[in-house]
């Protein structure tokens, strides 16, 4: 009997349930057979001009009527607020337009954008909207913008919001006033102006980027304080929006150099590799001079560890870690490639990496094997951009770590550019042959550190003697 009387509760909720929804889904109106989300997405899809033209004209006819369905679009945020909004609409042709994308960030945007389109055409006759479109500000940039094509009452009600508390509500009207849509461009550019002193940096940063073709003065006193390095995102977007002004920013230029030389010498390696070419881009925009000044320092102090291509890496017993070489690609004033002479040494113990000697000759695309004394040999690659067109290197030269020294030692008897190298159990080091078309390679060299000489192995069962008698291959 209790069994009986919870199954019929339950039946009795279901029913109610479905009441519920359908009576929901045939809230929505309709013109011409077709219900107002399907003419929404006919605007939004705008296949062709007519249909776009008809979409229009639709939406006009159902009027008001359609004000609770596109507020329920611009209020999505989520996919729980999707679903729900979804299940209240007829067209099954809009669920599948949101389900093709992956991010669902994204298919609450493209929902929010058919409301928004909705809004835009009825204009004016939306103002009984605007304390409905005002709650979904919040967490909904497309709201402010509906505000904006609203006429009077809209836009006055969006200004009024500029006082919220909220953040996200004062970025939100910020972004959609920089569309331009609604309002006096004066009275525009004045509530953007203020904006400018903004408590929320992100706000100031989003109003300076807008501003910057009408207020260029204002914006770059708002972003030169926001030139710390400490605080990657913002330091980013202010050096971009300046970049964008060009010589007009001049004034900027010796924070932007300041910031940029400290990044190259700090120990910060992701703010080496991002931070840097993000300054070093906007002084080149704004002061070409600068930037190539910029860069030459940037490529002869360290650290370049996390810049190099092309480089050697050997690691010592003592867990020390030894870079050299290789090459760093600059762009001031056109991109190239620049090959180092530099090393540098990791501490293990302290993470950091500290400069040390330089080699005799730049280069990159070079071997390097550790020997049984201690000392680093470095032997063959290239001193010029494309390899095989000149510039392949037949000198060696050995690094000792006691004195952090280079030291010139035999040259093998044809350049190697980019060949294996290997330690031998004798002792020695083993290049093989290979090489590109350019010049001769007369077979592989064998280096002998206690007479600093390369002996050469031309005979072919000779470099197979040599080849299996090689315990490792670097």
């Amino acid at each position: 009997m209790k069994a009986n009387r919870l199954s019929g509760l339950l039946l009795f909720w279901i029913l109610i349930a479905t009441a519920f929804r359908l009576s929901a889904r045939a809230a929505e109106p309709s013109y011409n057979g077709k219900p107002l989300s399907e003419w929404l997405l006919i605007l939004k899809e705008g296949h062709t001009e007519s249909g776009e033209q008809d979409a229009q004209a639709a939406i006009r006819q159902i009027g008001t009527n359609g004000i609770p369905v596109m507020v329920n679009l611009i209020s999505v945020y989520d996919d729980w607020s999707a679903k729900r909004v979804l299940s209240k609409l007829h067209n099954k042709d809009i669920t599948a337009y949101v389900k093709w994308d992956e991010n669902p960030y994204s298919r609450a945007k493209s929902l929010r954008e058919l409301g928004l389109n909705g809004f835009s055409i009825l204009g004016t006759n939306a103002e009984s909207a605007v304390p409905q479109i005002i709650k979904a500000m919040s967490y909904s940039d497309e709201a402010a913008r509906a505000l904006t094509m609203i006429g009077p009452k809209g836009f006055s009600a969006l200004t009024n919001a500029l006082n919220d508390s909220n953040s996200s509500v004062r970025d939100a009207i910020i972004r959609a006033l920089g569309k331009g849509s609604g309002g006096d461009p004066e009275v525009i550019k004045q509530l953007l102006v203020n904006a400018l002193k903004d408590p929320d940096t992100l706000i100031r940063l989003h109003a300076a980027d807008i501003l910057r073709d009408k207020a260029p003065d204002a914006v770059i006193a708002t972003l030169m304080p926001l030139l710390d390095a400490s605080d990657y995102g913002n330091c980013k977007s202010a050096a971009d929006t300046l970049g964008t002004l060009g010589p007009a920013a001049k004034v900027a230029v010796p924070k932007l150099f300041s910031v940029f030389t400290n990044v190259v010498c700090g120990t910060n390696e992701y703010l080496i590799r991002c931070l840097t070419g993000d300054l070093l881009d906007a002084l080149g925009k704004i002061d070409p001079d600068s930037a190539k000044e910029a860069e030459t320092f940037w490529v002869t102090n360290n650290p370049l560890n996390g810049l190099r291509q092309g480089c050697t890496t050997t690691l010592f017993p003592n867990g020390e870690e030894l870079i050299a070489g290789g090459y760093v690609t600059i762009e001031i004033p056109a991109i190239s490639n620049r090959v180092l002479s530099s090393a540098e040494l990791l501490d293990p113990k302290t993470g950091r990496w500290t400069e040390t000697g330089k080699m005799n000759h730049a280069r990159y695309y070079h071997r390097a094997t550790l020997l049984r004394n201690g000392k680093v040999l470095v032997a063959g690659g290239t001193d010029c951009i494309a390899p095989g067109k000149g510039g392949d290197l037949s000198s060696a030269e050995l690094f000792d770590p006691v004195t952090g020294k280079w030291t010139e030692t035999g040259s093998m008897h044809s350049p190697h550019p980019s060949e294996r190298m290997a330690l031998q159990s004798s002792g020695k080091v083993l290049v093989y042959e290979g090489g590109f078309d350019t010049y001769p390679i007369l077979g592989h060299e064998l280096y002998d550190p206690a007479s600093g000489t390369w002996e050469l192995i031309p005979k072919e069962q000779e470099r197979r003697r040599a080849w299996h008698a090689s315990p490792s291959q670097q």
